[in-house]
């Protein structure tokens, strides 16, 4: 038996045949074909559209975790601790040690301790502190010193005047160090050669303007005192007023290179005078 298409048109024709065609179970009948190929197509684009869907889901999910990752990794590289840098080690410097000066043994004249009188009890007396009597002291040669000294009674200095590198038992008698008196004080003042003004205008045009103080635009004064000595060279340069360290520098150098003073006198000698400069700084 020959198999028999129930959806086809001549099966369609022969069962209505005599009957209306026009609507009805015929129509049906005749487009159910049609219906049915519509419904597969439908059901095979919904199927596709899954899968498409399914596949765009999964790769969405795949680079969003990469992408996830990528932060991840990104913040734990932000979080690394940065290393401190190797502070390195300082030397400790040993203080140099500073040359001792050579002891020098000098005379000393002979002395005669002065004592403060102070009233103690009778058994606590020091005798070897005991006040010296008018006559005895009347009678001495000896100078009047901390303590006692049986030295020369003429030659020597006394013993509180010695000096740290100075020591008693010699023979040399140290020269007197010459009394350094301010130049205001003296007979005849060390002068500059032309004047104030000449010394004036030799500092302001060999001084330096330190840059970092034009560049702050530091003004002011330096004051300085320096020694004129007795041949009218400049020494012991020290400053009295600060306006700033490189402004201090420059001012003593110039000072050091001062020509020589007329030296300062006193009962027609030359003597050594401390003197007194201000050093002004002003941008113009």
């Amino acid at each position: 038996m020959s198999k028999v298409n129930l959806t086809a048109k001549d099966w369609c024709d022969l069962v209505f045949e005599g009957r209306n065609k026009d609507y009805g179970a015929y129509r049906l009948r005749a487009k159910s074909g049609s219906r049915q190929l519509k419904s597969v197509i439908i059901v095979i684009l919904v199927l596709v559209a899954i899968i498409v869907g399914a596949f765009v889901r999964a790769e969405v999910k795949k680079a969003m975790k990469a992408d996830l990752g990528d932060n991840e990794q990104a913040t734990a590289f932000s979080q690394l601790k940065k290393e401190d840098p190797k502070k390195e080690e300082k030397k400790i410097e040993k203080p140099k040690e500073e040359p001792k000066p050579d002891v020098q043994k000098v005379a000393v004249k002979a002395s005669i301790a002065f004592t403060v009188p102070k009233i103690v009890d009778d058994n606590l007396v020091d005798k070897s502190k005991e006040l010296k009597t008018q006559k005895e002291v009347g009678k001495s040669n000896f100078a009047i010193a901390s303590q006692d000294y049986a030295g020369d009674s003429k030659n020597g200095i006394n013993i509180d005047d010695l000096k740290d590198n100075q020591r008693t038992g010699g023979t040399t008698i140290p020269p007197k160090q010459e009394e350094v008196v301010d130049n205001a004080l003296v007979e005849v003042q060390a002068s500059f050669p032309g004047g104030e003004a000449a010394l004036i205008n030799y500092v302001n045009s060999h001084v330096t303007y330190p840059e970092i103080a034009l560049e702050q635009e530091l003004q002011g004064t330096v004051v300085l005192r320096f020694k004129v000595d007795k041949d009218g060279s400049v020494s012991d340069v020290m400053v009295k007023k600060s306006l700033s360290r490189e402004c201090d520098q420059a001012a003593i150098k110039t000072i050091r290179s001062l020509p020589r003073f007329i030296p300062a006198k006193s009962q027609g000698h030359p003597v050594p005078v401390w003197y007194t400069l201000p050093v002004r700084f002003k941008i113009n």
